[in-house]
């Protein structure tokens, strides 16, 4: 029982500082890239779910909410989105609400390659309960509910995916401004900047199959994340399949599905732990899951005025 404790207490202090994230990052878009607000092809609107859970092995299970709206263009091509994330970490029940908004804007490069910018602002809150925290010396807490402000950046530079080889380059910059998040006093605990850096190949075999390769690289802190991996597309005509294969370095190997069914997307993933702390969880990690939904506009029918020539009569 005591590994237990000292496990959960050396997660906890990381849940301090480091952020939470997803294994499926082309949901999770606002918290991953703002300038990829937007970028929705043909269509103009997008609602997303993801949730996340893991460490249930190990102690109470963290869990990870997420969801997000983005419209395309919505003022003078003006992209806008707005999220709502909600994660709890383990028996001090620490939880993070936020609420984010992003605006993006895509210029042309040239005919075929586009520039994407982005802007990231939220409002994020943070309680935790001490009642079930265990501390080998006296701890003097200032307040167990907090709120602090967040800022972020983000660029995104893609070719035609209508060609048969494309590819996206990003860099996004999250917590510019390091706020405050210490519940404890005469302690100084922020929230460093991190740093998100994507790079993607696509390659179209034919008109029902593309591969995409992707490598995604985040480091806040002292924190390096490198992940890297496939998600191929296979259209099978009623419904379009996304197997997904990744590898965190050094810490999980990704498994999971996606498919696509008309305007409907649903993607479900299991994180294998390979790290140190494997033993511990028996190699089980994070379960994820995710829909997500696109549409357009409906078009206004045009009622045109047909006016009927009257016969003139003598």
């Amino acid at each position: 029982m005591r590994w237990k404790v000292l496990i959960l207490f050396f997660v906890a202090k990381i849940s301090f500082s480091q952020d939470v994230h997803f294994s499926q990052n082309f949901v999770d878009r606002i918290n991953f890239n703002p300038s990829l607000v937007g970028d929705l092809s043909e269509n103009e609107f997008r609602v997303s779910v993801i949730r996340k859970s893991q460490w249930q092995s190990v102690s109470v299970p963290f869990s990870t909410l997420s969801s997000s709206f983005e419209g395309k263009e919505i003022y003078k091509k003006f992209n806008f989105g707005l999220q709502f994330l909600n994660d709890k970490s383990g028996s001090s029940k620490l939880t993070h609400n936020q609420f984010n908004i992003a605006i993006s804007r895509k210029f042309n490069v040239n005919r075929y390659n586009s520039l994407s910018l982005g802007l990231f602002t939220g409002l994020g809150q943070k309680t935790i309960d001490y009642s079930e925290l265990l501390f080998e010396e006296q701890e003097f807490f200032i307040t167990d509910n907090l709120m602090f402000a967040d800022i972020g950046f983000g660029t995104n530079y893609s070719t035609n995916i209508q060609e048969k080889l494309s590819y996206n380059v990003g860099v996004s910059i999250y917590h510019i401004n390091t706020p405050s998040i210490s519940f404890v006093q005469d302690e100084t605990v922020i929230l460093p900047i991190k740093n998100n850096y994507n790079f993607g190949v696509n390659y179209r075999f034919n008109s029902k199959t593309n591969l995409k390769s992707e490598i995604i690289i985040s480091k806040q802190s002292t924190q390096k994340e490198i992940l890297i991996g496939i998600r191929p597309s296979i259209d099978f005509e009623e419904f379009i399949l996304f197997p997904i294969a990744f590898y965190r370095v050094n810490d999980a190997a990704i498994l999971g599905v996606g498919m696509q069914k008309n305007n409907f997307f649903g993607n479900i993933s299991y994180d294998i732990n390979v790290s140190d702390l494997q033993n511990a969880s028996n190699n089980k990690s994070g379960f994820e899951f995710s829909l997500i939904y696109k549409w357009k506009k409906k078009k206004k029918k045009q009622i045109k005025d047909i006016k009927e020539k009257c016969p003139e009569y003598l």
